[in-house]
């Protein structure tokens, strides 16, 4: 699912010509007004803007309940995404977390309207709300069964065509939005994980953050604050980056930054009518800031520095996989308190965007000759961390045992910047599944 790039340098007439081509080969399919319609009927087809009445049908009492994203989530994944953990209450279906149902909510393959309407099986609009029954503490036989059919009835496919509301044309416009390819997941996520809490989600590699900054900035920040870190008196509450490090809400940025939200002022005119590259690099932008969304990946093998600040000394990374678990082998090239040369070592199982490592320091054997695998020694030195906030950026940090604190070592930290000036791995970072 990622894209390599490659630079190549050419005459300035090639180049002229390669850059007619590369746009008209390359440039990503606009979307028709019936996708974009689509999109909004998949959050709400109820919604004016949506092709709907602007109101609920007349027996619809929780609106979830006929709402395409609500059992199949914002990135039509279901539980296999965002939503993994959204479990049913009596005010919305279930998109699958919490029972015993193993239906795929994910939509895969080619959608067509007689799919979506649904006509002579599933439920009626109305049913499901009314037929939860929480389960009691001490759980009767009864009381199970009505839980479990509770939860049967919520994951049940309503019948569009018999319930009426929705329109021919709506449903039409949704097949078409659920098969415009450039609307799917994989355009904006080289990989969603959903095995951990919050989700990670690892954003395609042709990602650019200045542009995504740059977007944002254009036609985000006159109605959300310019800084997605401020708490104060903005929608969404607490801020773009608070909002975006609770669980699944990548999956809802991408929707919504794309296609707007039915009949309120965020439409896709007003928000400069984005791409999915829009999209994805502002995502790649506010990862960046708010450290959240990020999954190792052994593309972030490399090697690692401080730049100009710390010219001299730097990390060659290793991640890969050991046993079924990722594993990061970290090398020190540093100095210890009387300028020598020090070589460190370290070790660790990933957890998300983060490694928690065992330092050791390396010793015994001599040069040449005269080297012997059994003169060496891996002296602990003490322990520390990598976290990662994009494939190119991240941050360590090292904190010496006693032993090696009176030896003049004392607690590092700083941001680390992939080296790739002139040192490539050659692995994609980040690297498909």
């Amino acid at each position: 699912m990622s894209v390599n790039r490659f630079k190549f340098v050419f005459s300035t007439a090639l180049i002229g010509l390669l850059l007619v081509f590369s746009s008209n080969m390359w440039a990503q399919e606009a979307p028709s007004g019936c996708v974009a319609t689509g999109a909004l009927a998949y959050e709400n087809w109820t919604k004016e803007d949506s092709g709907g009445t602007g109101s609920l049908p007349g027996d619809v009492l929780n609106q979830d309940y006929i709402r395409c994203k609500a059992c199949h989530g914002w990135d039509r994944l279901g539980t296999d995404g965002g939503y993994v953990r959204r479990s049913r209450k009596d005010t919305r279906p279930n998109a699958g977390a919490g029972d015993g149902d193993s239906t795929l909510r994910a939509i895969m393959g080619p959608v067509t309207p007689a799919m979506i309407g649904h006509s002579g099986t599933g439920r009626s609009y109305v049913q499901g709300s009314g037929s939860w029954v929480a389960l009691e503490d001490t759980a009767s036989a009864a009381n199970t069964a009505a839980h479990a059919n509770g939860y049967t009835l919520g994951n049940q496919h309503p019948d569009f065509i018999a319930g009426g509301g929705i329109t021919t044309d709506q449903i039409d416009c949704l097949a078409e939005f659920l098969n415009f390819e450039d609307g799917a997941w994989d355009a904006y996520f080289a990989d969603v994980n959903p095995s951990t809490e919050p989700v990670l989600y690892t954003l395609v590699d042709t990602a650019d953050a200045a542009a995504g900054e740059t977007f944002y900035g254009d036609n985000c920040a006159g109605c959300h604050s310019a800084d997605p870190a401020d708490e104060g008196g903005f929608d969404p509450g607490g801020g773009m980056l608070a909002y975006l490090a609770q669980d699944g809400k990548f999956s809802e940025f991408s929707h919504k930054a794309r296609w707007g939200i039915a009949d309120t002022a965020m439409t896709r005119d007003d928000m400069g009518s984005p791409t999915s590259a829009d999209v994805a690099n502002m995502m790649l932008w506010l990862q960046q800031l708010g450290g959240t969304g990020f999954a190792m990946n052994p593309g972030l093998t490399g090697t690692w520095w401080n730049g100009l600040e710390r010219s001299g000394e730097g990390f060659p990374l290793e991640v890969g996989f050991s046993g079924g678990e990722m594993i990061l082998w970290a090398t020190f090239f540093t100095y210890d308190s009387a300028g020598n040369q020090a070589w460190l070592t370290a070790v660790g199982t990933a957890s998300g965007n983060t490694v928690d490592v065992e330092v050791f320091m390396p010793e015994g054997p001599m040069w040449g000759d005269d080297f012997d695998p059994a003169d060496g020694t891996s002296t602990p030195w003490g322990v520390g961390s990598f976290t990662f906030s994009s494939c190119d950026s991240g941050e360590m940090v090292l904190a010496p045992n006693a032993a090696m604190r009176a030896e003049g070592f004392t607690n590092l930290s700083y941001p680390l910047k992939r080296f790739s000036d002139f040192v490539v791995s050659g692995v994609v970072c980040p690297t498909p599944n």
